[in-house]
């Protein structure tokens, strides 16, 4: 009789968890202890590192080799916070101290290395076991102290009265006698239970009244009687007859006790003994997330935590309003489909749900017990397991269907008949909706339009003012007029007195009663307000004086899709939507939107899904199940949540702390200034409102006061985005927003950022006196330009002088070489015919080769001069023919052999045999003949001359002219072709200048270069390169 009673008590009080694990951002999902401190964030110590939370994100603290300042272990065992706002940490490897300001960590030197167990702040005194020792730190006095005892100490607590007391390994208890330092009074907490393996005690709690609660590793939970010094056995065996291990222990009010045992949560009532325990359950994603509960807390707000070993933390908060979920199990008791249709209640307080997915379902809420009816398993029900439309009536239950006609049922679910096109007048097997009007009779809603049931023939006939439109939502008036929505084409209202009926379609230019032609659900209120649920939005409508009222998104609803409606007992309306559950008092328009935060199974609610029993009791259908909940049970929530500014980030990075290069000397939260460079004028601010129950819900405003005007309201959000503030002053304010924008407390955070050093005065001055530079600089630049613009006048009436000279000495030049050439050409024959006799005359043989020889030198030069004027005039053209590359270089060398030994010259030439290429015969011998000339002419004792392929591919032949004269500077090895230029070194010599121009521009026209090889240090090297078939050559003949 104890446990149907306990289970019955927790059917009336369902219990959802929220789970915080990894996938969340913990940083270990076996939680050893839970603590809130001061200011309201939430401490997590796991077996890999220090959480604290905020509600939505964690700052996790963990051991840094590296660093000092961190915590030494990241198995964090235990946590208590003093009054000087320092948290104690127990780890497995000492025990620190945390400073909130700098979010550094100090070693507790006296507690040593070993494992800190526990540890608890009582006013100055800082008590902890470590190796199961008990020792007591006093602040103020900076002294610890042991506690002898001959035991191992498992436990201990300060009690009210200030009395400590102490659990061993040996099950015993004790009080501490301070007089004589010592435990004086032990009692054994075994003596009259079973037999059990081990006597650990793992907890001791204070329970007020001159009692004690001891949490046992193999005996559950006991009972000491401080003043009888008896005790009794409270909770000892799990119903699986196994022992029940408490870990920890809590107390919620005087009577209430939730204790956390590795076999889930006892929640007992210690003034009559009921109990009920809370364990995972594997279908539901609610319930506690692993069986193994290390540790539970209560924080500010009456919200619970629970920490568990593989499950993170779950937690159950206290809510406004408690919304119970019913959602399909596979293996337990309950609803039988997701998507939740119509809901009815019967003349017996039972409940009639309608599922599109998984039929019909019979709900006793005074049991919790569901019967599920699906065609699937039972072909005597419903004919199909998608039910759009529900009815009870004379103890019948009337069914409509998708495509598969309305059913007639019994209570027990047994269909008794099944209406559909075939067999009777009803237009259409989709039954959208069912009415039951005052005055008794039936209205089923179709596709096809819609039809009244006639008792006396068990048939159907349509009710002709009606079209045969698509009817999805019917409702009734006071007056008895039938409200028909449909989907597409607006309003109908029938009078059956009268079989008229009045149309009102939405259009933009006209608009009586509603905001959008697919309606949803109509509700006929206690005011005689008709409102309509549509796809556009709330809509009210007040026949008598034909006012509407539309209510969309704009208002503040959570979206314009409306699904259905119903009223309380205080003339509120519930609304379902799309996205949310809205609580809305028309008379003063106030909206409060419940989500999935708030304990929703979803968001989005589905079609026509609502239901108030006779209790008050209202029920929603969702794509996700079913949720109840009574509205009179709302209490109401004071509690102004505070805000606290968690992060500062510099262009997208966290600022260190303590840092030589951070601006941020203490932690971000406790700032109340911070500094920053010009360079760090971009920056993010992250923000949170101490809310645990909803903290996704929480709206939040900010200004940046010096460069807002306004408040930015954030939805969900809680960062700020700033980027290239202006060097100034600025002042961050942040605040949550309550149900009605009303704001709580403000987190302020002065920002100043200084110039950068070009903005300073110390800048400023040097501006001027740059300015007064610039000013003397610019006028000396404008008259030095002067003078520049007047020298380049000058240089280039200079150049044209030049230019004009450069042409009139070539013209000079050129008509000397055309007046030298006819002359010579007349000396010439008679040299030659001289020539030809001078065997004869020895005596002049000498005399006239010389003549000779002078004469062919002028007329080399007067050609010379005449083809480098032909080719500036671009009146030189080659004729390529095939050409003796090897021959022409014997004759050259044959003609200067002579001068070579006349000047005690080596003159070597290396030719390649019979290489034969295209060319211009003349063009090449002017080449070969003006670099075997400057060779001769400039050499001290030797000149090499060599002519080879390049390559085995003979596609190119070279021309290599080397002779040991002055060595040409590299910087000049360009210079030296500009036509007219000599070398200063070599002036003495005879020249015009213009013999390597000559040759250059002619290697050129035969798509070869010709140059100056540098990188013999001790020669001049001149490098002829032509290729054996010119680009674009035409030969005469082969």
């Amino acid at each position: 009789m104890v446990l149907l009673f306990i289970m019955a008590d927790a059917r009336s009080q369902p219990y959802y968890f929220t789970h915080y694990q990894v996938e969340d951002g913990l940083s270990n999902n076996a939680v050893l202890c839970v603590m809130q401190d001061h200011l309201g964030f939430m401490w997590f110590g796991t077996r890999d590192g220090l959480n604290r939370f905020d509600g939505l994100s964690y700052k996790i603290f963990r051991n840094n080799p590296s660093d000092k300042k961190s915590i030494g272990s990241n198995a964090i065992m235990s946590l208590s916070e003093t009054a000087d706002k320092k948290i104690w940490a127990g780890t497995e490897k000492g025990l620190f101290i945390f400073d909130e300001l700098t979010e550094s960590f100090t070693k507790f030197e006296p507690a040593g290395n070993g494992s800190v167990q526990s540890v608890k702040v009582v006013g100055d005194n800082v008590y902890y076991i470590t190796l199961y020792a008990l020792y007591r730190h006093n602040i103020k006095t900076n002294v610890t102290s042991a506690f002898q005892i001959n035991k191992e100490v498992t436990a201990y607590n300060i009690l009210k009265d200030g009395s400590l007391w102490v659990t061993t390994s040996s099950g015993t208890i004790a009080k501490y006698n301070a007089a004589s330092n010592s435990f004086d009074e032990k009692y054994d907490l075994f003596s009259h239970s079973g037999y059990v393996v081990s006597k650990w005690i793992q907890s001791l709690y204070d329970a007020g009244n001159g009692t004690l609660l001891i949490g046992t590793s193999n005996q559950g939970l006991k009972l000491f009687d401080i003043k009888t010094s008896t005790y009794k056995d409270l909770l000892t065996l799990n119903t699986d007859k196994t022992d029940i291990i408490v870990r920890d222990i809590l107390a919620i009010n005087k009577n209430e006790y939730w204790i956390a045992t590795q076999s889930g949560i006892y929640i007992l009532n210690i003034s009559n003994g009921n109990y009920y325990n809370l364990k995972k359950q594997i279908e539901d994603p609610y319930s506690l997330s692993d069986n193994i509960v290390q540790t539970l807390c209560m924080d500010k707000q009456g919200g619970i935590w629970a920490g568990t070993y593989f499950g993170g933390v779950n937690y159950y908060p206290k809510q406004d309003i408690i919304f119970k979920k019913y959602f399909p199990k596979v293996n337990e008791n309950a609803i039988s489909g997701n998507a939740v249709s119509e809901i009815y209640e019967d003349d017996h307080g039972m409940l009639w749900i309608g599922t599109e997915d998984a039929g019909l379902n019979k709900f006793n809420p005074a049991t919790g017990n569901f019967i599920n009816y699906n065609p699937a398993k039972n072909r005597q029900t419903v004919s199909y397991s998608n039910i759009h439309s529900l009815l009870a009536y004379n103890d019948t239950i009337w069914a409509g269907t998708y495509l598969h006609g309305l059913d007639l049922l019994n209570n027990d679910g047994k269909r008794l008949h099944n209406f559909n096109t075939l067999n009777a007048n009803i237009g259409s097997n989709f039954i959208g909706a069912l009415l039951k009007t005052k005055r008794g009779e039936i209205i089923a809603a179709t596709d096809k339009g819609a039809f009244k049931y006639l008792p006396s023939t068990n048939n159907f006939e349509r009710i002709t003012a009606l079209p045969k439109g698509f009817f999805r939502a019917l409702g009734e008036d006071d007056k008895g007029n039938i409200w028909g929505g449909t989907y597409g084409d607006g309003i109908y209202i029938y009078n059956p007195s009268t079989n008229k009926a009045d149309h009102y379609f939405f259009s933009i230019n006209h608009n009586q009663v509603i905001a959008c032609n697919i309606v949803n659900y109509i509700y006929y209120d206690s005011k005689n307000t008709v409102w309509f649920a549509t796809e556009g939005g709330l809509c009210a409508y007040k026949p008598e004086k034909k006012e509407l009222h539309i209510y969309t998104s704009k208002d503040g609803l959570p979206a314009d899709v409306v699904y259905a409606i119903l009223e309380d007992n205080h003339n509120n309306l519930w609304v379902s939507t799309s996205k949310g559950l809205v609580r809305f008092t028309p008379s003063t328009k106030e909206i409060k939107i419940f989500n999935k935060s708030h304990g929703l199974l979803t968001d989005q609610f589905n079609y026509r899904s609502a239901c108030k029993d006779d209790k008050g009791n209202m029920y929603f259908g969702s794509v996700k199940g079913m949720i109840s909940f009574n509205p009179d049970s709302i209490t109401n929530n004071d509690f102004i949540p505070p805000v606290y500014i968690t992060g500062f980030q510099v262009y997208n990075k966290e600022l260190a702390i303590d840092s030589t290069k951070s601006p941020l000397k203490q932690s971000i939260t406790f700032t109340k200034k911070i500094t920053l460079a010009h360079n760090q004028s971009s920056f993010n601010i992250d923000f949170a409102a101490l809310n645990y129950n909803a903290p996704s819900t929480i709206g939040y405003a900010y200004k940046m006061e010096g460069l807002d005007k306004g408040w930015t309201y954030l939805s969900t959000n809680r960062k700020a985005y700033f980027t290239e503030l202006a060097p100034g002053s600025y002042t961050f304010l942040v605040k949550a927003l309550g149900e009605k924008n009303a704001a709580s407390n403000y987190a302020k955070l002065d920002i100043e950022i200084l110039p950068p050093f070009w903005r300073t005065w110390q800048a400023y001055t040097l501006y001027v006196v740059l300015a007064l530079l610039v000013i003397f600089f610019t006028i000396k630049f404008f008259i030095d330009r002067s003078r520049a613009r007047q020298q380049r006048r000058l240089e280039k009436l200079a150049f044209e002088k030049e230019k004009e000279n450069y042409e009139d000495k070539i013209n000079f030049f050129t008509n000397v070489a055309h007046e030298i050439k006819t002359p010579l050409t007349l000396i010439k024959g008679p040299m030659e015919n001289i020539m030809d006799q001078i065997d004869e005359l020895p005596s002049i043989k000498t005399s006239v080769e010389l003549m000779s020889r002078n004469t062919d030198r002028l007329m080399h030069l007067a050609n010379q001069l005449l083809d480098f004027r032909k080719i500036e005039m671009n009146g030189f053209h080659l004729s390529f023919i095939k050409t003796n590359v090897s021959g022409l270089l014997y004759d050259n060398y044959i003609r200067f052999k002579p001068v070579a030994e006349q000047k005690n010259i080596r003159l070597d030439v290396k030719s390649v045999e019979n290489l034969s290429a295209y060319a211009d015969e003349e063009a090449l011998n002017k080449i070969f003949s003006n670099l075997i000339d400057n060779a001769v002419k400039y050499a001290e004792k030797f000149v090499s001359i060599s002519l080879h392929y390049t390559n085995d591919k003979k596609e190119k032949y070279q021309l290599i002219c080397s002779n040991d004269g002055f060595i040409i500077p590299e910087e000049n090895k360009e210079v030296i072709f500009d036509s007219f230029y000599r070398l200063k070194e070599t002036s003495n010599h005879a020249g015009t200048g213009i013999g390597l121009t000559l040759s250059r521009s002619l290697a050129e026209m035969h798509s070869g270069t010709l140059v100056l090889d540098t990188s013999a240090k001790h020669m001049n090297v001149f490098v002829l390169t032509l290729p054996v078939h010119p680009i674009n050559n035409t030969h005469n003949s082969d």
